[in-house]
């Protein structure tokens, strides 16, 4: 199954997504992909949105046999600050994953974003289905993940998912 077999069914849009994955010894992989459709701006507050996609990246966890990922304060702060800086200045694109890695003293992070009109659901799964995002939910490294979901001037949700080991 492809990306836009993923989207024609829902009707729905990923703008872009872009994934970043670095270790303390370097960028591993970045990929940008892009589809567009109708949008449609889902029902969610914020919290919910960001608990759905927690829960969504856990369910895929679990059924690849790995560890479901519990929150970090300073993961998921991270997360909020960065979605909310790329919704309010229309930008999309990675932050710093050094700046991560030391601000929150840890030695593994990756980062997968998402925008678009798109439910928690159809997001992680179009994650799983584009092979760069799959390795950052798949990996084992990762043990906390923080998520921010902010929606932009065009009322698409604009999420940082970011994936930590302390």
């Amino acid at each position: 199954m492809n990306l836009s077999s993923v989207l024609r069914p829902a009707r729905k849009t990923l703008a872009a997504a872009l994934v970043t994955v670095v270790t303390a010894t370097g960028l591993v992989a970045v990929a940008p992909s892009s589809a567009s459709a109708r949008t449609v701006f889902p029902a969610y507050s914020a919290n919910v949105y960001e608990q759905q996609v927690q829960y969504y990246v856990n369910v895929q966890r679990r059924a690849h046999h790995l560890a479901p990922l519990s929150m970090a304060t300073c993961t998921d702060s991270v997360a909020e600050r960065w979605s909310a800086y790329l919704a309010a200045h229309d930008a999309f694109y990675h932050q710093s994953m050094t700046h991560l890695l030391n601000k929150c003293n840890a030695y593994y992070a990756g980062e997968t974003l998402g925008r678009g009109a798109i439910t928690p659901k159809t997001l992680v799964s179009m994650w799983m289905h584009s092979p760069p995002h799959r390795a950052v939910l798949m990996s084992s490294s990762p043990r906390r993940i923080g998520i921010g979901a902010t929606p932009n001037a065009r009322g698409e949700w604009v999420v940082a998912a970011n994936f930590m080991r302390f």
